[in-house]
């Protein structure tokens, strides 16, 4: 009759053999399945003509989060209420530098009545046109622009063709999808410099408030009355609101329900590893370290201009070189 230490003996060694065997299945479904699908793009890559614009250079350094030292990211917000992102006009247009070895965040606003020109080779339609139309004309719907990404793609390529600056991933949301994201973090607090008049429809007073998701859309797109100019600064406002709001513990904790409202209603070529790096970089970033850039009004030339696509005058900023240098300046200046 066997002993017992026989006995003991042969389950130690089966127990072992189970958890070579475990060790084994998990290496192969992370290096065949969970490796790729970490860092598969959610949606189509973003592919941009190379250009040479004699880049800024950065010394290497090790980032805190990921493996990237630095991203420039296009942020969108469209106008569309409908499903799918098959339209839509680009609202809010932010060019976001990530500096992930500082860390740093350097966000620069873009006015969608910017005119520019178009890369003929690219888009089928006559130019000039005004920024947010880029987007337009790219979407799945109207399908005029050859490059990659759709919409994203079409105004990440005016904005390389315009203003020299590359984008390497975008992110885009809706209206329906900004308004679920402000109610899943609990709203935010805006301390206006002063009131906001778009009566009948909305009223904001001057000072400190709480917007949930609609009147956080209410206060973003508000312009009549008021220029674009003043648009783009309640926006920011508003995005300056939500990254204090993101950075609360309680808020942090909530990442993974609030990262399910929004997962299938954003449209963005990040990895779910990128989206990883992005909440630990949050972590880590002091507030002082968020940079937010609005363009100066004497950069640019309010007029009028005919704009083939719509067949009519429309108002339209007009601007030059400076701009340009604005632009890159306010992405790449460090505090």
């Amino acid at each position: 009759m066997p002993s017992k230490s026989f006995h003991i003996k042969r389950i130690s060694l089966v127990l072992v053999c189970v958890a070579i065997f475990v060790c084994l299945g998990f290496t192969f479904w992370y290096a065949l399945w969970l490796r790729p699908a970490l860092q598969t793009p959610l949606a189509e890559s973003l592919k941009l003509p190379t250009v040479s614009f004699g880049a800024t250079t950065v010394p290497w350094k090790k980032p805190l989060c990921g493996d990237q030292p630095e991203l420039l990211v296009l942020m969108v917000g469209i106008d569309y209420r409908g499903t799918e992102y098959l339209y839509g006009l680009a609202d809010v247009i932010r060019v976001v530098r990530v500096d992930f070895t500082k860390p740093q965040v350097n966000i620069v606003a873009l006015p969608r009545a910017l005119l520019v020109n178009i890369p003929e080779d690219r888009f089928d339609v006559p130019g000039p046109i005004l920024l947010n139309q880029s987007y337009f004309f790219g979407t799945p719907g109207m399908g005029h622009y050859k490059g990659s990404a759709y919409g994203a793609g079409a105004l990440a390529d005016a904005i390389q063709y315009n203003f020299a600056e590359s984008v390497d991933h975008y992110i885009v949301v809706d209206f329906q999808t900004f308004v679920n994201f402000i109610d899943a973090i609990g709203g935010i607090e805006v301390d206006l410099p002063t009131y906001v008049d778009n009566r009948p429809d909305a009223f904001f007073p001057a000072g400190p408030q709480i917007l949930n998701g609609s009147q956080a859309l209410q206060l973003a797109r508000i312009r009549k009355k008021y220029s674009d100019l003043s648009r783009i600064n309640n926006q920011t406002i508003i995005l300056r609101a939500i990254f204090r709001r993101l950075r609360e513990p309680r808020v942090i904790a909530k990442f993974p329900e609030i990262l399910a409202v929004i997962k299938n209603a954003v449209v963005t070529d990040a990895t779910l590893n990128q989206i990883r790096d992005a909440i630990c970089l949050l972590k880590l970033l002091p507030e002082d370290n968020l940079l937010f850039f609005d363009p100066p009004e004497e950069l640019l030339i309010y007029d009028e201009e005919y704009i083939p696509t719509l067949n009519q005058n429309m108002q339209i900023y007009r601007w030059d070189k400076r701009l340009i240098q604005w632009i890159h300046e306010s992405l790449y200046t460090s505090e």
